[in-house]
């Protein structure tokens, strides 16, 4: 049967694919951002942030950010895995459209567009956006491990959408893309994209994703064959708004493979900013690695603003 190896955690996102010269932009970004009241964070906003946003700061985390990453790819590159199962939550789906809480896209190819070591392009192009299909290349998927989770899952009462692929001329959403472009190295792994919703109001609670990381792992491990699996977390912690608290409470429990306190944090806390529900993609692949607790590579709170806003950069594995 197959062997559950290894699995990483990995934020995502503007702060980590673009110049810490540009994060200045991000800050005026979060400004107009619809989802959350620049003010009324300014009013509110801890002392002294006006030493987190110099730029010798900034550079120093983008580029322990980018050290965090090339310690990742490589633990990845040494575990010799034969398929990669990414956890993570598109960005980009149009609000007519399903936004199911679980899902699996079990296509054998998979559509990603290239991105350059100094590029992100924020509100990146999601399952359903469109993109120009010249940008576009392929990467193996691994249908079979695609089938064998969703009838897994489904057997273990887990309700799971099963997406066939991607609409023509549309790329892999970037949560999931990131990982080809700054996980994987070289390496043409076969991907498979297991989708969690962020988005209220269907979002599962904690208590849930723990309940699926045990339900993956069993899922992984009767897959016939000799395979080597790796789970990757792709996504938070805390970001628009850093929640540093919130953070290193989240930390400590994956560092100590607490459920109880993985299972209890509340929604009010994971929803405060729009990007930190991503929380739950770890402490999904925290509940399929126990009894492993994760290893903590880095955790850097990447302020862009006075307001607090940026993001919670955090890089840890289980192996």
């Amino acid at each position: 049967m197959a062997q559950l190896v290894l699995a990483v955690g990995s934020s995502h996102g503007p702060s980590i694919q673009m110049s810490p010269e540009d994060w200045p932009k991000l800050g005026e970004k979060d400004t107009r951002d619809p989802r959350f009241s620049f003010e009324a964070l300014l009013a509110t906003a801890k002392p002294g942030l006006e030493q987190e946003i110099t730029p010798d700061v900034q550079r120093q985390r983008h580029a322990a950010s980018h050290a965090a990453l090339d310690k990742l790819t490589g633990i990845i590159a040494d575990a010799k895995l034969d398929v990669v199962i990414v956890v993570s939550n598109p960005h980009g789906i149009a609000k007519n459209l399903s936004r199911p809480v679980f899902g699996v896209l079990r296509s054998p190819t998979i559509p990603v567009q290239a991105r350059g070591q100094e590029f992100h392009m924020p509100g990146s192009p999601g399952p359903n956006a469109a993109t120009a299909p010249t940008d576009l290349r392929d990467k193996p998927g691994q249908s079979e491990l695609a089938n064998h989770l969703l009838e897994c899952l489904i057997d273990d009462e887990f309700d799971v959408a099963c997406i066939e692929r991607l609409a023509d001329g549309v790329a892999l959403d970037d949560a999931f893309n990131f990982c080809y472009e700054w996980l994987l190295g070289d390496a043409d792994l076969p991907l498979v994209p297991f989708i969690l919703s962020r988005d209220l109001p269907n979002q599962a609670t904690p208590a849930r994703c723990l309940a699926l990381g045990k339900a993956l792992r069993r899922a992984i491990e009767s897959w016939p064959g000799d395979s080597r699996v790796g789970l990757i977390a792709s996504g938070g912690l805390s970001h628009q708004v850093i929640d540093e608290p919130l953070d290193q409470a989240v930390i400590q429990a994956l560092l100590t493979g607490d459920e109880t306190a993985m299972g209890g944090f509340s929604r009010a806390q994971l929803n405060r900013s729009p990007g930190t529900p991503e929380i739950l993609n770890w402490i999904t692949v925290a509940a399929a690695m126990a009894p492993a607790t994760m290893t903590l590579v880095d955790y850097l709170p990447c302020y862009r603003s006075l307001a607090g806003t940026g993001h919670g950069i955090t890089f840890g594995f289980w192996q």
